[in-house]
């Protein structure tokens, strides 16, 4: 290698974050767990400043990320679940499709699932360490991270865009990434994202339409713990409204803009969430699992649970077994 070659491949090691060695490129693995369920986050580092994280939660809440202080954009993509995001005066919902930016001043967060089931990515953009353009070595193409954040989010702290060909054709393929070349293809498909997103402008925000004040929000939470409480009672929507002294139409607008089910089906969904962690954490049988939550037919209930978790009992158990009954 002559000079000239040897200085060009280091200045592309400074630009990149690079270095000569190609250490094997493996996540750091975060994992939580209560009462609700659990959950794992697969932590990639792809750009100095830039991570990227894979969610595979089946839990209603968890707390992620340093306490460090700074200015911090987040990129969230739902594939599956629904995700809270927090505003100042409420909180906002995306559904699979949709694609958030939130900016915050510390890393740290607190990130809440309201049907206990999401899967999604998130990218995670440090942008005071950040390199300040991305774009050095592709001459047509502009990405500045800062730039982005402070113009979709201006002043509000979220930005969300409904469910779109174009996002979902750029994340598709990082759900599915062969293990052999997944480091170049997240810096490649992060650039092409944050490539995008620089031709979209703040008009296109849609949070108001996914927001609710935080009064409905609560009302909406505190409805699903009691249901929560009492699911060996046959309860009607009638009755949840005496309960909280508003009208049926009230409490089923704000619960379904938190869960984005109507009551009886969040009811169902809970059941199974409740089966699905007798599963996994004890060894009591399929059989008597239906049985504790009122099906005596064992295909009706594989039935049922395939519906809402995706998986029959058996696939689920053999795949989220608990370390604890091992």
């Amino acid at each position: 290698m002559n000079y000239r070659e040897k200085d060009e491949k280091d200045i592309c090691c400074v630009l990149c974050g690079e270095t000569n060695s190609s250490p094997e490129y493996k996540p750091e693995i975060y994992r939580f767990q209560n009462d609700r369920g659990d959950a794992e986050v697969a932590s990639y580092k792809v750009f100095p400043g830039i991570g990227l994280n894979i969610y595979s939660v089946h839990m209603d809440a968890f707390s992620f990320g340093t306490e460090k202080e700074g200015n911090f954009m987040e990129i969230h993509h739902c594939h599956e679940g629904r995700m809270e995001q927090g505003r100042e005066d409420g909180s906002a919902y995306i559904m699979p499709g949709d694609l958030s930016v939130t900016v915050k001043k510390q890393c740290f967060s607190e990130y809440s699932f309201p049907l206990c089931h999401y899967h999604g990515i998130s990218i995670c953009i440090d942008t005071d360490t950040a390199p300040e353009c991305l774009s050095c070595f592709l001459e047509d193409v502009n990405v500045r991270p800062k730039e982005l954040a402070r113009r979709l989010c201006k002043d509000e702290n979220c930005f969300i865009i409904r469910s779109q060909a174009y996002i979902e054709h750029i994340f598709s393929e990082l759900y599915s990434v062969p293990e052999d070349c997944k480091k170049g293809y997240f810096k490649i498909k992060i650039l092409e994202l944050l490539f995008v997103l620089g031709s979209i402008g703040p008009e296109k925000n849609s949070v108001s339409a996914l927001s609710l004040s935080k009064m409905q929000a609560d009302l909406a939470k505190e409805a699903a713990t009691w249901l929560s409480e009492n699911l060996d009672r046959q309860v009607s929507v009638s009755e949840l409204s005496g309960r909280f002294h508003v009208s049926q139409t009230h409490l089923q607008n704000a619960f379904k803009g938190v869960y984005g089910v109507p009551v009886c089906s969040y009811i169902r969904i809970l059941k199974m969430q409740s089966a699905a962690l007798r599963l996994i954490h004890t060894d009591t049988s399929i059989l008597e699992v239906a049985a504790e939550f009122g099906y005596s037919n064992a295909g009706k209930f594989a039935s049922a649970f395939h519906k809402i978790m995706g998986e029959t009992p058996g696939e689920y158990r053999k795949m989220h077994d608990s370390p604890r009954r091992q």
